[in-house]
């Protein structure tokens, strides 16, 4: 065959293709063309567009973010495209009701002024109105929820800043609906030569109304007492008790309902900024000196719910390995439940750790934390053309994981939640319920209007609307930046108290509140910059900040004198609330318990004075604010110290060749009424620092040469508790693991830390 022929063959194929396609293009066109489809078309290159389009880095990872996006695209690249290909069936949903919208109200204008067509093709005009609702419905959930919103648009700076900060500052969520209603309203009235004949438009349709109502009276009036029966019916019904408190009226034995916050300050529980919380504490007793022994989520809790150390219990981190999780923790759940308690947990973002361990809670409405998670977060909040439809309960049913995002901590979300679950377990015997909120966790990432309460509405810095709190080199905050994050933590707190009040009134007016302990506490404290100690918890013992948190008890079978509420000054610790609520309950506790019962202090009664021990948690990064790099043992950041565990479920755990260093690193600290006093290994040795609160409660002035005595005394106390640790021993005045021949602690494949070092630490691979 010639060429002079494939050539002639090849175009006749070619133009018997293109003949073929032809229908197959129009009915392309045809179908992309139709209104509805319009709008999934829009919306969903745009959610395409947002998932290849990263924001800036809000988590600040710095140097660990290359090994992070190396593990995510080694074992994890198939998650992301599985959840875009979910986020593009959402988009296709909402731009197809968005489609119908816009095509519904293109018909309406078309039938207000039928003498006045529009020139535009109408798939075109509901494409534009596709554009417009989408930017409304957008603006409004930005002015509702900036935080979720700021990585893309706020902290972009420029045209995209304006936008947010107007949506949120100056129209907010209202003002927004009532410019789309009244842009609506100029849109459906037409041209403007037809505007002077509205008026006698509408009153020729009022009084076509009138003659139809005056027409149909009776039935209308029947109608109208018919609606409002029905309405106070309604009322009535609302106001009883449920069938499910009646059921439990019998039962003697009381119902315990756990309202703690995730980083919640002593202080903060006042009328400034939690006035339902604190009215709450004057029906009760409030512990004022309570001390957590571990500031961070995960340990803390399993020490509130055990009523045991965390070497006693072995959670020493955020990232426990499955041996360690997977044990019989003889937890006060396990044995409420045992004797007839539905039991049950609560959370949003910060609670994941219920979902790693089994704490002995029957019901656990929390969400899930992996690393597979953790990938489909990431994808997720990118996603903001759809976070508006995706953000609300319907949204979090197909996609729970966004219950895993601290931007979209909404606690009254959280508080309908814990509702419907206290009515799960009402009826079924008496309750426990821990409902846990996470909004005042750092970001600090508070809805509308509480956001805004307590911040500086003309402040325009990196800390508008959220603190993010990353891995890499943050910039040091400056006055203004400092006075942001605390208002934005105010705002958080503010946030939780309204949610809470929802789930007491709950409680009310399901006839409950008079057989029902209510606790008010807090996994740990918050620094907020002050005396020069940074921002965070968990990663010093300096100041009480971090470690004091509130303790409110009220037992309705024991309330304080009236007028004159109840506050003990004493020492009380984390350990000692299991068992206070086994003492309370009924409930025969377990024999090797930490902690000592406060029951006596609810009626009046003396407490023994105790002694407050804590130690630090898992530094995650190299360098720490607050924290001189001479007062720490040095190891990497948290990226080389954490492996999957593909074993159990892709968890994110710590390797297990580090963990003894992680253990010798951590400070610790005892405390009476008035000393504190912290031992802090380092490479030149231990340091001893002692603190007089009570005429430096800042704790910026070390008085450990001025008082030996004091030291003295404390540091047997220390060193005592210190020495149960079963892992832990003393050697050359260091704590250090338990079978070790020399002083030099291995450090997996980072090489060895060597105590008593005055240098920095060796090269990796080095001799010692």
């Amino acid at each position: 065959m010639t060429a002079d022929r494939i050539w002639l063959r090849l175009r006749a194929v070619a133009r018997a293709s293109a003949a073929a396609a032809k229908p197959a293009a129009k009915s392309v066109a045809f179908a992309v063309g139709r209104p509805p489809l319009v709008g999934a078309a829009y919306v969903s290159v745009l959610a395409l567009w947002a998932v290849r389009t990263p924001p800036e880095d809000p988590q600040q990872l710095g140097a660990q973010a290359h090994q992070i996006e190396a593990v995510v695209e080694g074992r994890f690249g198939g998650e992301i495209g599985r959840i875009a290909i979910a986020l593009v069936a959402a988009a296709v949903v909402y731009g197809l009701l968005l489609g119908f919208v816009a095509d519904g109200l293109v018909a309406l204008r078309e039938w207000l002024h039928p003498a006045y067509p529009m020139r535009m093709r109408r798939w075109l005009r509901v494409f534009f109105g596709v554009v417009v609702l989408h930017a409304f419905v957008e603006l409004r959930a930005m002015a509702s929820d900036p935080p979720l919103y700021a990585a893309v648009w706020y902290a972009r700076g420029g045209w995209r800043r304006t936008v947010q900060v107007l949506a949120s500052d100056v129209l907010h969520p209202a003002g927004v609906v009532v410019l789309a209603l009244v842009a609506l309203a100029f849109w459906l009235a037409g041209p403007r030569r037809q505007w002077h004949r509205w008026p006698d438009r509408i009153r020729r349709a009022l009084g076509r109304a009138s003659r139809r109502l005056r027409g149909h009276a009776h039935r209308a009036l029947a109608i109208g007492a018919a609606a409002l029966a029905v309405v106070l019916l309604a009322f009535v019904v609302g106001r009883l008790p449920s069938a499910h408190a009646r059921v439990d009226a019998g039962d003697a034995r009381p119902n315990v309902l756990v309202l703690a916050a995730d980083s919640l300050r002593a202080d903060r529980l006042e009328r400034r900024v939690a006035p339902n919380l604190s009215s709450l504490a004057d029906r009760g007793t409030r512990f004022e000196r309570t001390y957590v022994s571990l500031p961070r989520t995960f340990p803390s809790w399993v020490t509130w719910l055990t009523g045991r150390h965390p070497h006693h219990h072995g959670i020493r981190s955020m990232f426990p390995r499955w041996e360690e999780r997977a044990k019989d923790f003889d937890s006060l759940p396990e044995r409420l439940g045992r004797a007839g308690w539905a039991t049950g947990v609560v959370s949003d973002y910060a609670g994941d750790i219920f979902s790693r361990i089994d704490l002995g809670f029957g019901t656990v409405d929390v969400p899930e934390f992996d690393f597979r998670q953790l990938v489909r977060q990431h994808v997720l909040e990118r996603e903001t053309p759809l976070l508006p439809v995706l953000h609300s309960r319907l949204g979090r049913g197909a996609f729970p994981v966004l219950r895993e995002m601290n931007d979209a901590a909404d606690p009254q979300m959280l508080a309908r939640d814990a509702v419907a679950t206290m009515r799960s377990l009402e009826g079924r015997g008496p309750f426990y319920l821990v409902v846990f909120f996470s909004t005042a966790h750092f970001p600090y990432a508070a809805p509308a209007p509480f956001y805004g309460r307590f911040t500086d509405a003309s402040y325009r810095g990196r800390f508008k609307y959220d603190k993010p709190v990353g891995l890499g080199q943050d910039a040091p905050a400056d006055a203004r930046d400092e006075a942001q994050v605390r208002g934005l933590y105010d705002g958080a707190v503010a946030s939780i108290d309204d949610a809470a009040q929802r789930v007491l009134d709950a409680l009310e007016s399901d006839g409950l509140t008079k057989k029902t302990i209510v606790v008010v506490t807090g996994d740990h404290g918050e620094t907020l910059y002050e005396h020069g100690h940074g921002q965070g918890h968990g990663d010093h013992l300096f100041g009480d900040e971090g470690t004091h948190v509130p303790l409110v008890i009220v037992d309705p079978r024991v309330a304080p004198p009236a007028g004159q509420p109840r506050r003990v000054p004493s020492i009380a610790r984390d350990v000692d609330l299991a068992p206070t609520l086994y003492a309370l309950t009924g409930v025969a506790p377990p024999s090797d318990l930490d902690g000592r019962s406060l029951a006596p202090a609810l009626s009046g009664g003396p407490l023994a004075p105790v002694l407050a021990y804590a130690e630090t948690g898992l530094w995650f990064t190299e360098e720490i604010p607050g924290l001189p790099s001479e007062l720490r043992l040095p190891y990497p950041g948290i990226a080389r110290l954490t492996e999957v565990d593909t074993r159990h479920g892709d968890e994110v755990v710590l390797q297990k060749a580090v963990r003894p260093l992680t253990l010798v690193a951590k400070h610790r600290m005892v405390r009476d009424d008035r000393f504190k006093l912290i031992y802090v290994p380092a490479r030149t040795g231990v340091r001893w620092m002692l603190f007089d609160t009570r005429v430096d409660p800042g704790e910026e002035r070390d008085v450990a040469a001025a008082h030996p005595d004091v030291v003295a005394r404390l540091q047997g106390e220390l060193w005592s508790w210190m020495r149960r640790d079963p892992d832990m021993t003393e050697r050359d005045g260091y704590l250090v693991p338990r079978g070790g021949a020399d002083s030099s602690v291995p450090n997996g494949d980072l090489g060895l830390v060597r105590l008593g070092d005055d240098g920095s630490p060796p090269p990796q691979g080095s001799p010692p």
